[in-house]
């Protein structure tokens, strides 16, 4: 089967518009079969050998039962870099980009170490950037997952930053003793109640990174907070990425941990989303 046709079946099977369709196939061509997509312009007849064609139409398979695309060639762009990424950790957001940026621009005269903790860190986007753009961040990604801590480890490695790696359940009893001067976390935190608001695809990503115990849809920020009482110096800060539909409850969760400033900021959608606390 020709590029072209191969195209065409694509626009033909999606219920999207031609140039995102086109976009798709475009991704599906480049990253899976390694076959420059400037073909289809310049040589619309190209032959497409059988088991390429065999996973673009697979691929388009996938696709159409809303599978993600970014799972599909196992990569996200984060903050301007190419993460690993698969069903085992969440796909990185967007708005979670506004909050290393918020770091970033704090600690953008940074003289000295700053210790850093990510807790939840999933695919580990959030420690790695932290840690590429601003050397004298010294980072410590954790979760409890040992398959998201793979993930952690492979961006790791391609990325080569100066990142530790620790396996943290912020259920447990036991303590942690190391100290840290800032925490950064982008924990579960829909509630069951939000499942049938989220999108098809969604539902290939990890609950463990989606959804907080039910009817506790603050758990985590509990059990952040109550990790800083113990392991967060004086003066310390955290950076945290929270729902918008439980402001109030995260306000009241927040006056039982007596922090010395609070601010909120709204993410690009106007939603506020993102929080910095002082302690």
């Amino acid at each position: 089967m020709s590029i072209l046709e191969l195209r065409n079946i694509y626009r033909d099977r999606l219920n999207l518009s031609n140039q995102e369709c086109d976009y798709i196939y475009k991704v599906v061509l480049k990253d899976l079969c390694f076959i420059d997509p400037i073909k289809i312009a310049l040589d619309p007849n190209f032959i497409i050998r059988k088991d390429s064609e065999n996973l673009i139409l697979d691929s388009l398979k996938k696709i159409c039962n809303n599978y993600p695309l970014d799972y599909l060639i196992s990569k996200k762009n984060f903050y301007g870099y190419d993460f690993f990424v698969n069903e085992d950790v969440l796909i990185p957001r967007p708005e979670t980009e506004e909050l290393v940026k918020w770091i970033l621009d704090d600690n953008n005269n940074l003289t000295g170490t700053k210790k850093v903790i990510d807790l939840c860190s999933g695919s580990g986007c959030i420690g790695i950037v932290i840690s590429k753009e601003n050397n004298n961040m010294d980072v410590t990604l954790s979760d409890v997952s040992d398959k998201a801590l793979e993930v952690c480890n492979r961006n790791k490695i391609i990325f080569n930053p100066g990142v530790k790696l620790i396996k943290l359940d912020l259920n447990s009893k036991l303590q942690h003793h190391e100290k840290y001067d800032l925490i950064v976390s982008n924990p579960p935190y829909l509630s069951r109640d939000e499942a049938n608001e989220i999108g098809e695809n969604v539902k290939y990503e990890p609950e463990i990174a989606l959804f907080a115990p039910r009817n506790k849809p603050l758990h985590f920020y509990e059990k952040i907070f109550e990790f800083a009482s113990t392991n967060l110096n004086k003066n310390g800060e955290i950076y945290l990425e929270i729902n918008p539909n439980f402001i109030k409850d995260f306000r009241q969760l927040l006056s039982r941990f007596n922090p010395n400033d609070v601010n909120f900021r709204e993410d690009f959608r106007g939603k506020k989303r993102l929080v910095k606390v002082l302690f």
